[in-house]
């Protein structure tokens, strides 16, 4: 078989397995297959599925669909990512449900909130027809195009301030607009509404956090050297942990820094959605796009790295499943030289249980038998996004008294504060914070100096290389990557490439359609993005028990 007929066979494959659980629904018409992201968490952070009245410990990278609940406890904070970037972010005492989050005919998305109790800040980006809007209490917030504005619901009392754009106030037949820097305070249980509407917003430590974390994202974004095409969360976490490169013989990727003899999908979990399978949540703070999106490839000397190819749809795991006496190996998608497997026992898979050093191993493949078919039926484990929370209901119970101002005192998912600081030196320049997890690129290549955060180019002294299509780079060791310099400044890459090119297509921005298997980042109802590496890159293997999707469509 031909390396093009492979990918179009196998998506006619993954289509017949997918399309009834993601098809428009008669009734209604829309398309309820979005997923978003939980971006940052700090403390204790539940999450809570529709189906389940079990709170679970939520971590980085759980997708959230429409039903989910947040809670975050005394002293916790959490972020939520939409496609195109807009974010809800939570302060402590918080409680967030995504009552909807559904896409209709034309690709406008409509996001629902319920804001039960504490304070949360929310950025929104509206496009075309989008439809975005808190309801808290009785009111319901609707933005007026883009805005950032915060909420605070105490016993008695609730505020609402707007930082950027306006922002529609509606309770029962009463409607007002807010715009910026105005502040409105009322009683969300008064039988008339009293309204206390001034300007001038004194901003606190929570407001400061919001700011910088704002701060971070945009620098980081400028300081790409490769634009985002399709859906764009994540993508700024690409250039905060780790390097875009030119991979001689395949092209343009990323690569995480990591420990040595890394490798990708060994540190997190594999829990169960209904409809997708087995879902891959990374515990590694930028492991979103590169598990759900695109392909990784691996080098002998170059170690493990990531093209955005086939950029075009959301996948809850793009990996082939193997089995062995006792336990379940999987490896990344694809056509690749390297031939080990990450390897957990069954229990560890069918329980749900975090992933990580502890209990990982390793096998040649050569060991395992490729499934077509994951024959591992989940366990109340595995239904849930994380370890159960005992308690929660007291956990997340309301805080008088509180007086909503405290923040994370971190920017960065996993960063040391006082790093932080020392590398801010006060205020923000024109570079984001950066961060080293480990001392290598991709598991292989040295990148020198200590873990930790950090401003600026990691790879100072190294000497500059040139990459085939003229763009300017470092070279970090002979026949390596050449990594790409940052910033529109730097010679980057426009709109990304792989051996030289980088083609995309797609109805829209951001969104979440579903098309031949993939929940789809693309705003219309299907939508693609290719990318040149050299070679083909070939097919994964989709697999998963009775009932539902494989843990891996490609």
């Amino acid at each position: 078989m031909t390396s093009k007929a492979f990918p179009r066979l196998l998506a006619l494959v993954v289509l017949s397995i997918s399309v009834l659980p993601f098809t428009l629904t008669a009734q209604d018409k829309l398309s309820h297959v979005r997923v978003v992201r939980l971006s940052y968490v700090s403390g204790t952070v539940g999450v809570k599925r529709p189906d389940s009245t079990e709170w679970a410990q939520a971590q980085v990278n759980t997708p959230l669909q429409e039903g989910f609940e947040i809670s975050t406890s005394a002293g916790s904070y959490a972020e939520v990512e939409f496609e195109n970037g807009s974010t809800a972010r939570l302060g402590e005492s918080s409680h967030l449900s995504f009552d909807q989050l559904a896409m209709d005919a034309d690709g406008n998305k409509l996001n629902r909130l319920r804001f039960t109790q504490g304070y949360g800040t929310f950025h929104f980006f509206p496009e075309r027809l989008d439809v975005y809007s808190v309801k808290v209490a009785a009111t319901t917030l609707t933005p007026d195009g883009k805005c950032e504005f915060r909420t605070d619901l105490g016993q008695d009392r609730l505020r609402v301030e707007v930082f950027i754009g306006t922002v529609q106030v509606s309770r029962g037949e009463t409607t007002t607009k807010l715009g910026k820097d105005k502040v409105v305070e009322f009683d969300p249980g008064a039988v008339e509404l009293a309204w206390n509407e001034k300007s001038g917003i004194d901003k606190d430590a929570w407001d400061k956090w919001n700011s910088d974390r704002d701060a971070q994202e945009q620098l980081s974004r400028r300081n790409q050297p490769v634009d985002p095409r399709g859906p764009l969360y994540g993508w700024s976490d690409l250039n905060a942990y780790g390097e875009w490169a030119y991979y001689p013989g395949f092209g343009y990727g990323w690569s995480p820094f990591a420990m040595d003899g890394w490798s990708p999908f060994s540190m997190g979990m594999w829990s169960w959605y209904s409809g997708m399978g087995y879902t891959w949540i990374s515990s590694e703070p930028w492991g979103w796009l590169p598990y759900h999106y695109g392909n990784w490839l691996f080098d002998a000397n170059m170690g493990w790295f990531w093209m955005p190819s086939m950029y075009w749809g959301w996948s809850p795991g793009l990996v082939s499943w193997y089995q062995g006496p006792g336990w379940i190996g999987w490896m990344p998608a694809g056509r690749m030289p390297h031939r080990v497997l990450n390897t957990v026992p069954t229990s560890v898979l069918q329980n749900g249980q975090a992933i990580g050093s502890h209990n990982l191993g390793h096998a040649p493949v050569t060991e395992g038998t490729l499934l077509n078919r994951l024959p591992v039926e989940p366990g109340t484990g595995a239904r849930l996004p994380g370890a159960p929370l005992a308690g929660a209901a007291g956990m997340f119970s309301p805080r008088p008294g509180v007086a909503h101002a405290a923040a994370p005192s971190s920017i960065l998912m996993g960063g040391n504060p006082q790093a932080e600081q020392a590398a801010l030196k006060g205020h923000f320049g024109h570079e984001p914070l950066r961060l080293r997890t480990g001392s290598t690129l991709g598991g292989k290549v040295g990148v020198g100096g200590t873990a930790g955060v950090f401003r600026g180019d990691a790879f100072k002294g190294s000497g500059r290389a040139t990459a085939p299509n003229g763009t300017s780079g470092r070279e970090i060791s002979r026949g390596g990557p050449v990594i790409v310099s940052h910033g529109q400044q730097g010679g980057g890459v426009p709109h990304g490439g792989g051996g030289g090119s980088m083609s995309s297509s797609s109805g829209h921005s951001s969104g979440g359609s579903m098309s031949s298997g993939h929940v789809s980042g693309g705003g219309s109802s299907s939508s693609s993005s290719s990318m040149s590496v050299g070679g083909s890159s070939g097919g994964g293997h989709s697999a998963g028990p009775s009932g539902g999707g494989g843990g891996g469509h490609h």
